[in-house]
């Protein structure tokens, strides 16, 4: 494959990233309303957290110069990544969960895009 397109695979995979961070926020946002009786956990933040999970591992493997990625900052976002996906996947289906859960993923998924923001996925 030429980097053209593993260039271009990359940019869809990446708006496809995009989309599960934007689903994870916009499930915090939607339940903010029950902040003091306990957020339900909904579909929206589990499928948000797998899609940038699966997203994320698949431009890492299209790395147009494997050499040059950052390995400990795309370890660690796949870490965060993967706790904020057992949380949601844990308590989806609970009517009223801990007052914790909701405002945990929502701060898990800030330190993800700080990560991808200030680590770098490129090493330098």
């Amino acid at each position: 494959m030429d980097d053209s397109t593993k260039e271009f695979l990359i940019n869809i995979f990446l708006v496809l990233h995009f989309l599960g961070i934007a689903s994870l926020l916009a499930g915090f946002l939607t339940s903010m309303k029950q902040m003091r009786t306990g957020m339900k956990v909904n579909a929206g933040v589990l499928h948000g957290a797998y899609l940038m999970l699966i997203s994320g591992l698949a431009m890492a493997g299209l790395a147009v110069d494997p050499s040059e990625l950052n390995v400990i900052v795309i370890s660690l976002k796949s870490i965060v990544l993967t706790v904020i996906f057992f949380i949601a996947y844990a308590y989806r289906k609970k009517e009223v969960t801990p007052v914790w859960v909701v405002p945990a993923i929502a701060g898990f998924t800030v330190l993800n895009m700080c990560l991808a923001i200030f680590g770098g996925a490129v090493a330098s």
